[in-house]
């Protein structure tokens, strides 16, 4: 019997993932941002992912939003989404971690990768929002 995934998602990022190595695979460690973004709107739907680019996602307190913040790309498919926050850069910066823990945790997100195309080998952090049972609402 096959061993259950530990999230459901997983399979979702490993498709998004994919994605962004063939990207960088193609085009290397010094292109802009936004070329890496150009060349992640043709393979993402290679790999079976839908997505939509420069979402704006709300940041609540209390349930109220105030304010909104935009994501690189809202990542789905049949069965999941993610949030995939791109960057090009010689290393990710404390800021960089902190942008991605803020649309998982006030964004109410379930994961948002945080790709960054300027290291190789392409090294993808993972920033997940597991609720405990003793959070406070």
């Amino acid at each position: 019997m096959a061993k259950p995934s530990k999230h459901q998602f997983e399979p979702l990022s490993y498709k998004v993932i994919a994605a962004c190595i063939d990207v960088q695979r193609q085009l290397g460690t010094h292109c802009m941002e936004v070329d890496y973004q150009r060349a992640l709107e043709i393979a993402l739907p290679k790999y079976g992912v839908q997505f939509e680019r420069e979402v704006e996602i709300p940041i609540t307190y209390d349930g109220v939003t105030v304010t909104k913040r935009r994501v690189d790309f809202v990542c789905w498919d049949a069965r999941d989404r993610l949030l995939l926050e791109t960057k090009a850069a010689q290393a990710i910066r404390p800021e960089d971690a902190e942008q991605s823990l803020l649309y998982v945790t006030k964004g109410n997100e379930k994961l948002v990768l945080l790709v960054n195309f300027g290291e190789k080998p392409l090294r993808p952090r993972r920033f997940v929002n597991t609720p405990t049972a003793n959070a406070k609402p």
